[in-house]
């Protein structure tokens, strides 16, 4: 089972991401660059639920599209 995130841009070149395990945004603090966040993020431990976490990046490639 994975904690699936769903990212968002920000203002000034920061990310957030909806976090299902405690309901609300989170702010990405180790990236600046969409293209950093899957590898910075994905695949790690949720701090908060402790599964792995899964990105899901769908909203910031829309936004750049």
């Amino acid at each position: 089972m994975t904690c699936r995130w769903i990212v968002r841009p920000g203002t000034l070149n920061t990310f957030w991401a909806y976090t299902p395990c405690k309901k609300g945004f989170n702010y990405l603090s180790k990236v600046h660059k969409a293209e950093h966040i899957k590898d910075a993020y994905d695949g790690r431990l949720c701090p908060i639920c402790g599964k792995l976490i899964e990105c899901d990046l769908w909203l910031v490639t829309e936004s750049e599209g």
